[in-house]
């Protein structure tokens, strides 16, 4: 019998960040100055590239709520430490809903990636492991 191992906090945002690096890429999206979508104004505080990683978490780890999620990021240590610079919960949802057009070009992209009919981190569709397609 296989042994399941799990990963921690830590390697699971490395690989979200990573496989969400890959899929911008794929699809053709390039951050410039900060910004994954051409907007006015200076850089911002924080990279879309995190913005876009949280969200993903969020959804992954299946909070109920953005609130639930943002008390959570600022409890965290392992979260703190990998994200210095966060937003108010207000403006993590302004901005996820300015990122929320590029969520289906990624959810694209990271099927091209993994060969699936089906996006990878979708709780109601059930994906092979890496390791089971090799």
């Amino acid at each position: 019998m296989a042994k399941l191992t799990s990963i921690s906090l830590e390697e699971t945002v490395i690989a979200v960040y990573s496989a969400m690096d890959d899929a911008l890429a794929e699809a053709g999206i390039h951050c410039d100055n900060g910004k994954l979508i051409a907007r006015p104004g200076p850089a911002p505080e924080v990279d879309d590239r995190e913005i876009l990683c949280l969200a993903i978490l969020e959804e992954m780890l299946d909070f109920e709520s953005d609130h639930q999620f943002h008390c959570w990021l600022e409890a965290n240590a392992v979260m703190k430490g990998m994200f210095p610079r966060r937003l108010s919960r207000q403006n993590f949802a302004d901005r996820r809903a300015l990122l929320t057009p590029l969520m289906m070009r990624l959810s694209e992209a990271l099927c091209v990636l993994d060969g699936e009919a089906h996006p990878p981190f979708s709780s109601s569709t059930p994906t092979p492991s890496t390791c089971a397609a090799q």
